[in-house]
């Protein structure tokens, strides 16, 4: 019994340290402040074991224990418990959209078109190889979204979401270049990339080659994210735009598609400080949100549709617990999926590329989102 309860303590003393760096990563504070709480949490994680480990070893009773790592201990349980119940309860959201369809999803195996030529090689081929491993496996995914405000003249118009693509040179530039002819063959009307476009200077070369040759009727719109912020921004976003790009960022731009006119606006924040200016007398609004802690302000503000990602679907999914490492405010709620509150729609993707290469139970993600009136 004794073995039993502090296993399980310390399984939810983890599960406490995770929760608490994934609302840390949910905040806009500088990246020095948050890289350095990051690893005051590292401490924590390892060093309360390591001291129980050596109370329990070197105490005869248990109710010799100090107070407060007996505490300790409860809460751990209590947190482990709080979590399982979320994890389980999860499919039952009520803010989770029941009324989005699936209609197809395929697989681009980008390994097995380009073999050892899809990553920078070395230990990140040897990653990419592990088995289990999604990480080259992107999930082409179509859906087909009801919105109640969608203008008639608009009933399937398409959108293609791509987000957190991070080209660092980890994942070669031909997974891009795959990634960019799946979306084209779709020939969509809309493309949006919601952010963590470009991780280091060096892949700025990249963007004439791959997302400067994304494709699509009524135009291309890109906002940044906080890696973006890594590197200088406004050189990212002058590359971006040279390249045929549509900065939404911190904008409420008019666009047009089949004679309608609609709002396209792009929201940064928290790391970005520009918010759209929406004046709430727009007919049908579209928004690109990098994290989709921003819902909230998107609902409030008569958005239709938000687009977002940030958070990776988790990037690594267990069996029951799911998502662990999520970076939000809002945990693990906004993993990835479609969401609804009143008449405003989010669709979260889950990356279309990856910095960290492992991917379990959750392959990158391009998706396809058809509009229709409902």
């Amino acid at each position: 019994m004794d073995f039993a309860f502090w296993t399980l303590a310390f399984v939810g003393h983890g599960l406490f340290w995770v929760e608490l760096v994934n609302r840390l990563h949910g905040v806009g504070w500088r990246r020095a402040v948050i890289d350095g709480l990051t690893q005051a949490c590292g401490v924590g994680v390892a060093s309360i074991p390591i001291v129980a480990a050596y109370q329990l070893l070197t105490t005869e009773s248990q109710l010799s224990l100090p107070a407060w790592l007996t505490g300790y201990a409860w809460f751990s349980l209590v947190v482990l418990a709080v979590v399982l119940v979320s994890r389980v309860a999860m499919p039952w959201d009520p803010l989770r959209d029941r009324r989005t369809k699936r209609t197809a999803a395929t697989t681009l195996d980008v390994r097995e078109r380009l073999g050892d030529r899809a990553t920078a090689g070395g230990v990140l081929d040897t990653l990419a190889n592990l088995p289990g491993n999604r990480l080259l496996q992107v999930e082409l995914e179509e859906l087909t979204l009801p919105l109640e405000r969608l203008p008639l003249d608009l009933e399937g118009m398409r959108i293609a979401h791509l987000t957190d693509l991070h080209m660092s040179g980890r994942l070669a530039i031909g997974y891009f270049e795959q990634v960019v002819k799946a979306v084209n063959a779709w020939q969509p009307d809309l493309v949006f990339l919601t952010g963590d476009l470009i991780e280091h200077t060096p892949q700025l070369e990249w963007i004439p080659e791959t997302l400067g040759r994304l494709e699509a009727k009524a135009g291309v719109y890109y906002i940044l994210g906080n890696h973006d912020a890594k590197i200088d921004a406004n050189l990212t976003r002058q590359r971006l735009d040279e390249a045929g790009l549509i900065d939404a960022s911190g904008c409420a731009l008019e666009a047009e598609q089949r004679g309608v006119r609609f709002t396209v606006c792009g929201d940064e924040r928290p790391w970005f400080p520009q918010a759209p200016p929406l004046t709430g007398d727009e007919d049908f609004i579209l928004c690109l949100a990098h994290t989709p802690d921003r819902f909230g302000w998107a609902v409030k503000s008569g958005v239709d549709l938000t687009l977002a990602g940030h958070v990776h679907g988790g990037q690594v999914c267990f069996p029951l617990l799911g998502p662990l490492l999520c970076p939000s405010r809002h945990g693990v709620r906004y993993a990835d999926g479609t969401f609804r509150r009143g008449r405003s729609v989010m669709h979260v993707g889950r990356g279309s590329g990856s910095l960290f290469p492992l991917r379990y139970n959750c392959p990158p993600e391009v998706a396809l989102l058809t509009l229709t009136r409902g």
